[in-house]
């Protein structure tokens, strides 16, 4: 539903942009935020309901401001390489919603169409943002056929191997948190469960690091969820043979 409403949303502004003579500026600054809302929208539902809310906000102000304005972190999230990288978990939220803000004032004002199709979606989002996908229930079923058999028993097993959940948005880190939290419990997962993100000092990112690639006979920690962001030069396979994209 909310993928059929984006897809109208977008259709319906293209249409009032070109309707009213908006400039190719106003064009793609249009097309970026749309295409940032549905690249949040594959990645969850957290995550989009959270844009979605900058959104809304922005648009209702009914102001066109027009300013030059880097937009990296709406064109596909945080390169390795990029300054943006060592941006905390906090401080990339925020300039993200710095740069959604400042795309949406190059372009053109809500009507109140627009106005109506993003109250539906934001009330869809707001009732489902807090719920397991259906890839969380698959990432249990997996999870017990490869890492933790008797789960939900009393005879739960961990294998001594590790996986790695790597994640575009901090907004779909944190959700991943919470489900496994939910589907662990709270002690196990923090016993069980850490992350790996942008903006941790060098003493946290090594101590991660091997904690992650000790045995795991030693070493209770089996699942890290990680960003993009910390991907670069960090090896953690010495004990991990699975990996999921999320």
């Amino acid at each position: 539903a909310l993928s059929r409403l984006l897809q109208q949303h977008r259709k319906q502004r293209e249409r009032r942009l070109l309707a009213e003579g908006a400039t190719k500026r106003q064009l793609n600054a249009d097309r970026l935020v749309i295409t940032n809302l549905q690249k949040r929208l594959l990645s969850s539902i957290e995550a989009f309901a959270r844009t979605l809310a900058v959104h809304q906000r922005t648009l209702a102000e009914k102001q066109q401001q027009k300013r030059d304005a880097q937009l990296e972190l709406l064109q596909g999230g945080v390169d390795a390489d990029s300054d943006l990288a060592e941006l905390d978990d906090d401080e990339g939220l925020n300039l993200e919603e710095a740069q959604t803000r400042a795309a949406l004032r190059q372009t053109i004002a809500a009507d109140q169409t627009d106005q109506q199709l993003l109250e539906q979606m934001a009330s869809i989002a707001a009732a489902q943002r807090g719920k397991p996908d259906p890839r969380i229930e698959m990432l249990q079923e997996w999870m017990v056929q490869h890492l933790c058999s008797g789960h939900g028993t009393d005879d739960l097993q961990w294998k001594p191997t590790r996986l790695l959940i790597f994640t575009d948005y901090v907004d779909t880190k944190r959700y991943l948190e919470r489900q496994l939290a939910a589907l662990l419990g709270e002690r196990e997962a923090q016993q069980r469960v850490a992350s790996f993100s942008g903006g941790m000092s060098e003493e946290n990112r090594e101590r991660l690091k091997a904690q992650f690639n000790a045995d795991p006979d030693q070493e209770p920690l089996r699942i890290l969820i990680a960003t993009d962001a910390a991907r670069e030069g960090v090896n953690l396979q010495n004990h991990c043979k699975h990996l999921i994209h999320f």
